[in-house]
């Protein structure tokens, strides 16, 4: 059902008065198009404002033939369709002092029965002026001082950043001191060590020596108590003479104890090399036994008792090489094992042309 407000938006599309009989008449207005205004650099498009005028009464015989289009009646029905719907919204604008017609405004009740209408601020709807939307169009001059104004504010900015560069310069900033990080080879400190060890044996077990005047053998200096000189016997001196070989022998067993713990030193200093030399043998080997190796595949998700089965007639034409693995819930048939990819797909295409179990196989990396 169509109601009274939908039939005179519908005549307004096409007319520019639309009476209703009983009520007063619609009137469309054409607003040009503007610049400015309240809203500066703005364009305004022409669009069409709605009035209302209580004196226009008089029955033109527009809105019935509306209703005659829109039930397919004659005259006499449509009027009467018409005035039970302008009754009703009369009664309405009585009960509640205004009644809202959709999209063409609101009319209220005044007094001494004085109808107002507020028309909305959009306008109507005008199909000839339809999609045309208010834009802003700044002027050249403006355009030129905002650019100005971008400009300066930069420069201010800019030297802003400067002066604020120079007093944090003139602040004498401490800085944040590095940490120098250097890396020393343990072999290296472990021969260090080695060497150190052997000078304080050296040092300990040996004792300054010096050449005695009287004789072609050495005599070690030690600390005394100094007696008085005493004019001393030839056989006395026979026997002073005979101490100093024998300490003269105590301090070369004394040396080659010294030269034999270098040498010790040394051999441990050797063997700890070689014991770094073997292990980073053994890495190299663990780094070449990890490194990706390529299989192929000759059947997946099978049963241990099928996979044997099936080795074994690979066994018998001779293909050795086969094996079963399982990897949770995924199990598969495995043909030998290749350093490269190359290698696997060259044996593969070898395999596929000598049987036809290899026909379906494929690469798997491990």
């Amino acid at each position: 059902m169509i109601t009274l407000a939908k039939h005179i938006e519908l005549l307004l599309l096409d007319h520019d008065c639309v009476i209703v009989p009983g009520l007063g008449g619609f009137i469309a207005n054409h607003a040009d198009a503007m610049y400015g205004g309240e809203q500066k650099d703005c364009f305004q498009p022409p669009y069409r404002t709605i009035g209302f005028n209580q004196q226009l009464q008089m029955n033109d015989g527009l809105l019935v033939q509306s209703y005659m289009m829109a039930y397919d009646t004659s005259y006499p029905f449509a009027n009467l369709q018409m005035e039970k719907d302008l009754e009703k919204m009369l009664h309405e604008l009585e009960m509640d002092g205004e009644y809202t017609l959709e999209n063409i405004g609101t009319l209220k009740k005044g007094i001494n029965q004085n109808i107002t209408f507020v028309a909305p601020e959009t306008g109507i709807l005008s199909p000839a002026l339809y999609g045309l939307h208010a834009y802003d169009i700044q002027s050249l001059s403006s355009v030129v001082k905002e650019k100005e104004i971008e400009k300066k504010l930069r420069e201010a900015t800019a030297t802003m950043h400067i002066v604020s560069h120079e007093d944090r310069e003139e602040k004498n900033e401490p800085k944040k001191r590095k940490d120098v990080v250097i890396h020393l080879n343990r072999r290296w400190i472990d021969f260090g060590i080695s060497v150190a060890a052997a000078a304080v044996l050296l040092f300990c077990f040996s004792y300054p020596t010096m050449k005695n005047v009287g004789t072609e053998t050495d005599t070690v200096v030690a600390t005394f108590t100094p007696m008085q000189n005493v004019p001393l016997k030839a056989k006395e001196v026979a026997k002073t003479s005979k101490p100093a070989t024998k300490m003269t022998g105590e301090k070369e067993e004394k040396v080659q104890q010294v030269e034999q713990k270098e040498q010790e030193v040394k051999e441990m200093v050797e063997v700890k090399e070689e014991k770094q030399e073997k292990e980073k043998k053994q890495e190299t080997v663990k780094s070449a036994a990890t490194e990706a190796h390529f299989s192929i595949v000759l059947a997946s998700y099978v049963s241990q008792a099928n996979a044997e089965t099936f080795i074994k007639q690979l066994a018998k034409a001779g293909y050795n090489e086969g094996k079963y693995i399982k990897n949770g819930k995924v199990s598969r048939i495995l043909y030998s094992e290749y350093a490269t990819e190359a290698d696997a797909q060259k044996a593969l295409q070898t395999f596929r042309k000598e049987n036809a179990d290899f026909a379906e196989a494929w690469i798997l990396e491990l």
